[in-house]
C-alpha cells in the first residue's frame, strides 16, 4: 500500500512538472535605447547625430498645415531653409526644406558627435510624422 501511495505521489508530481502551464510566463521585454523612434528614417545614430555642418534637415510637405504645426509644437526651435533641396533631396514642387540645429552647447553632448537624449527625443518625434520620409545631417559644400 505505501509503495502505491509513494508511487501516485511521485507520478503526480512528474506529470505535474512535465504538463504546460496554463498561464503563459511574460517574457521580459528588452529595452531599446531607441524607443519609440522610427531609427530607419534617420542617417545616423544619437551617437553621431552631432557630427554634421551645425543641424539636421528634413522635407515637410506643403499645404499640410496641420502637420507644421505639430512639428512646430514639439521642436518650436525649426527653421525653414527658404529655397533649396538639401541633402534631403526635398521636390519644391511639393516639399520644403527644414532645419533642426545641431548646437554644441545645447544639443550635443560636450566633446562628442553624440545628440544629447533631450536632442534625440526632438528627432525621434519628428521621425514619427509618417509624412517626414528621413532626416539627414547638414553638410555644406
Amino acid at each position: 500500500m505505501r509503495w502505491t501511495l509513494s508511487c501516485l505521489m511521485v507520478c503526480g508530481l512528474l506529470g505535474a512538472c512535465a504538463s504546460t502551464p496554463t498561464s503563459p510566463v511574460a517574457e521580459p521585454q528588452p529595452t531599446s535605447p531607441a524607443g519609440d523612434c522610427p531609427t530607419e528614417k534617420l542617417a545616423f545614430t544619437q551617437a553621431t547625430g552631432c557630427r554634421s555642418d551645425g543641424s539636421l534637415e528634413f522635407c515637410v510637405p506643403k499645404g499640410d498645415p496641420q502637420l507644421l504645426e505639430r512639428l512646430r509644437a514639439a521642436v518650436p526651435e525649426l527653421r525653414a531653409a527658404g529655397g533649396g533641396r538639401g541633402r534631403a533631396g526635398c521636390d519644391l514642387t511639393r516639399e520644403a526644406l527644414y532645419f533642426l540645429d545641431t548646437r554644441p552647447e545645447q544639443e550635443c553632448v560636450s566633446g562628442t558627435a553624440a545628440l544629447t537624449d533631450a536632442a534625440w527625443r526632438k528627432v525621434c518625434r519628428i521621425a514619427l510624422e509618417p509624412a517626414i520620409a528621413r532626416i539627414v545631417p547638414t553638410w555644406y559644400e
